[in-house]
């Protein structure tokens, strides 16, 4: 039994001996094959670095022919619409009074609505007749209709 406690032990140094576990692995990594990795990593970071950059590159491109677009069409635009601008503002404030005006003509009608039916009913007492929405009149003027 001795001698199994032996072998027991010795294989128990074996594992637990951290310079004879770091020597197992070191053998077990072949150089030249971890340096294959290594290059072959290292080349398509490189070709995917220069395809980004040449994306970049494109994409700034792009932007500054759209900023010439852009500022060329500005340029075509601009003064024209410099000059347009104030008699728009003018339009858009004639615009705004003539609501103004409308909404005052319509309170006024409804002010004088009750003047209309007088005048209205005096028109009947000297023979007029006023002409009803909807009426069936053909002639031209009311004073025709008796």
């Amino acid at each position: 039994m001795s001698q199994e406690h032996e072998s027991a032990q010795t294989s128990n140094d074996k594992s637990t001996n951290p310079i004879e576990v770091l020597l197992g692995l070191l053998g077990t990594i072949d150089p030249i094959d971890f340096a294959s990795r290594a290059i072959d990593t290292s080349r398509r970071t490189t070709e995917a670095l220069i395809v980004m950059m040449e994306n970049l590159a494109s994409t700034v491109d792009n932007l500054n022919r759209t900023t010439t677009r852009i500022n060329s069409l500005l340029d075509e635009v601009e003064e024209p619409l410099r000059r347009v601008m104030p008699q728009v503002g003018n339009a858009m404030n004639a615009m705004a009074s003539m609501g103004e005006v409308a909404s005052q003509l319509g309170d006024l009608s409804k002010r004088l609505g009750p003047l209309t039916t007088l005048a209205e009913n005096a028109g009947g007492l000297f023979g007029f007749r006023p002409n009803k929405p909807g009426g069936s009149t053909t002639s031209s003027s009311p004073q025709t209709e008796s």
